[in-house]
């Protein structure tokens, strides 16, 4: 078991009696967690636009308790499927691209700040299944914004993100190395081989 798996079955035991609560007494699936989660964001990003930057902060932070909820569901009951994996990936970018843009309204960071965060969100989003890589801190930072000015912030999204692609992709290259070592033969044989097995 790796230590991230041991770490989440840590909290999902923690979590349990809260995944009963929500599950079997409310009847809310890992789907409908999502949801929830995804309109504490659209929330938090109104609330942000509308320069209540304290009641935004919140209500992010409350969604992002309800994102976790959702996977610790579908994991302690055998239920989660790839379908929901993409749903709560979705909704998360939506989530965060409501709340960054949010920042712009409300005049806090210029549009540019905010577009260049998304897009090295978007790096990380794309590569994330094949190097199973995203520290996961995107919006974990503007937290910050309560002692720190978000300019900077949103600096350090962009090029923490920008580092984390990077990463990710030398993940990806040498996984793909490592699997060609294992297959042997000369470079056209494992060429060929990788690619029947990525089929």
């Amino acid at each position: 078991m790796s230590a991230d798996s041991s770490l989440r079955s840590r909290v999902d035991a923690i979590g349990r009696p809260i995944f009963r609560l929500l599950h079997e007494t409310f009847g809310l699936s890992p789907a409908a967690i999502t949801y929830v989660s995804l309109a504490l964001s659209l929330g938090a990003a109104v609330a942000i636009a509308l320069q209540h930057l304290h009641a935004g902060l919140a209500l992010m932070a409350a969604s992002q308790i309800f994102d976790g909820f959702d996977g610790g569901i579908a994991r302690t009951y055998g239920i989660g499927t790839p379908a929901g994996q993409r749903l709560d990936t979705l909704a998360d970018r939506i989530g965060e691209v409501a709340i960054f843009l949010a920042f712009a309204v409300a005049g806090t960071v210029t549009l540019k700040a905010v577009i260049l965060a998304l897009v090295a969100i978007a790096l990380v989003t794309s590569i994330e299944t094949r190097s199973g890589f995203d520290p996961g801190f995107k919006r974990f930072v503007l937290y910050f914004g309560l002692i720190w000015p978000y300019p900077t912030l949103f600096t350090v999204i962009f090029g923490a993100n920008l580092a984390v692609y990077v990463i990710g992709l030398l993940i990806i290259d040498c996984k793909f190395q490592v699997k060609m070592d294992e297959l042997g033969g000369d470079l056209d044989t494992v060429a060929s081989r990788a690619v029947a097995l990525e089929k």
